[in-house]
């Protein structure tokens, strides 16, 4: 009971300095502090773990992967390629509003850590039409970008998943393949209801033609599109598949070397280096106190309390981290004599990665949200604000499944 206290405290000191409007950065770090008091480690040992926690390859190939992305990003924006490929899609797409969900949910078949940065100047580009604010643009980046992580097979959550539960991976992508439809469905829901309709005439095209301009909106993304191609073909990692490509881009477009430098100066933000250092060192220091391990203590798989634990644990770990693969990787061995191993309970794999990830929706911690937030100058509060009330259907959605198929 008192490690439940510990981190409830944690979790609530997080959500006062947030709604207090610190920096999310600031409010990670000092994060980091309370832990050292509530979970207290020898002070040697403290900063020891802080430094492994920024100077490990992990976090240093991060911070490269942010800044190529923020470069890539603003470059290709500078190009032009962004608005190419913003009217070809008009061209193409009879519902304008659609630009604002379709280049997300694409980019969000990409696994990778901050991936929202990659669509992020996209929808700035489209969102120009509605002079949209920056939490609603913030919203529709980050929702469509995270649809398919209930299912999307390529997610180093999904394959962790499988190893632990040790079941074929196909089988946990269709069973919870229909919370992927209701994300896409309530994104849709709120983007339809939000954002105004624009009167464009009709115009008839032939399926050619329309072909050919999904082909021109595809070739105003050719880098990101060769960044999937070097990672799901050639089996590159992030960083390199993204050092290759943007030096791709340096060699193909054409732009005097003083522009080039200023772009990067533009989009070079240590603002956002020390977020991700922060996000960083916050979830090394979680993952290597007592809190973690604490938790084993409180397993019990009878009743209520089995289904309590199959929420509480997956949404803690998620929303103190902010990482997918952390909170499947050390929640579900946790969970297994509730869940089963080989032949497991499906409804309860089901609610317990689901609630694992509305907590990765919401985490302060979690980089795509922090680092759209930054991009767009948008406030956490105004996101939450959009952003609950779906999180909350999410979540009643399996809880229900739960609720039919296992509670009554």
């Amino acid at each position: 009971m008192m490690l439940l206290m510990k981190l409830l405290i944690l979790v609530l000191v997080l959500l006062v300095l947030i709604r207090l409007k610190i920096e999310i950065s600031i409010v990670l770090l000092l994060g980091t502090g309370l832990l050292e008091i509530l979970f207290p480690v020898p002070l040697g040992v403290f900063w020891r773990n802080i430094g492994e926690s920024i100077f490990n390859s992990q976090s240093l190939s991060l911070v490269g992967i942010v800044v190529l992305v923020l470069f890539l990003g603003r470059f290709l924006q500078i190009q032009g390629n962004f608005n190419q490929m913003v009217r070809s899609l008009q061209q193409s797409i009879r519902e304008p509003r659609l630009i604002l969900a379709i280049p997300p949910a694409l980019i969000g078949l990409l696994p990778m850590l901050g991936g929202a940065l990659v669509s992020a100047p996209i929808v700035e580009e489209a969102s120009r039409k509605w002079s949209l604010s920056p939490a609603w643009k913030t919203f529709y980046n980050y929702w469509f970008r995270h649809i398919w992580e209930y299912c999307w097979p390529l997610y180093v959550n999904m394959i962790l998943a499988a190893a632990i539960i040790q079941v074929p991976i196909m089988r946990i992508s269709i069973f919870q393949f229909p919370f992927t439809l209701l994300a896409a469905a309530l994104g849709l829901f709120v983007l339809f209801r939000q954002v105004k309709p624009i009167d464009i005439p009709a115009k008839k095209l032939k399926p050619r033609e329309v072909l050919t301009h999904l082909g021109e909106s595809l070739w105003a993304i050719w880098p990101i599109i060769l960044i999937i191609i070097f990672i799901f073909i050639f089996k590159l990692s992030m960083l390199l598949a993204l050092a290759l490509s943007v030096g791709l881009t340096q060699v193909f477009f054409r732009s005097p070397l003083p522009k080039r430098w200023q772009i990067f100066k533009e989009s070079f933000s240590w603002k956002t280096v020390l977020l991700v250092l922060a996000v960083m060192i916050f979830k090394g220091m979680l993952e290597k106190s007592s809190a973690l391990t604490g938790l084993e203590q409180l397993l019990h798989t009878d009743g209520w309390w089995a289904y309590f634990l199959l929420f509480f644990i997956p949404f803690v770990l998620a929303f103190l981290t902010g990482v997918n693969h952390a909170y499947v990787g050390i929640s579900f061995p946790l969970l297994l004599p509730i869940i089963g191993q080989g032949n497991p309970d499906m409804i309860l794999l089901m609610f317990a990665y689901v609630s694992g990830f509305v907590g990765i929706l919401l985490s302060p911690a979690h980089l795509c949200l922090v680092l759209t937030l930054d991009y767009f100058r948008a406030s956490l509060k105004d996101v939450y604000r959009i952003m609950i009330i779906p999180v909350i259907i999410i979540f009643m959605a399996a809880f229900l499944v739960l609720l039919v198929f296992r509670i009554v």
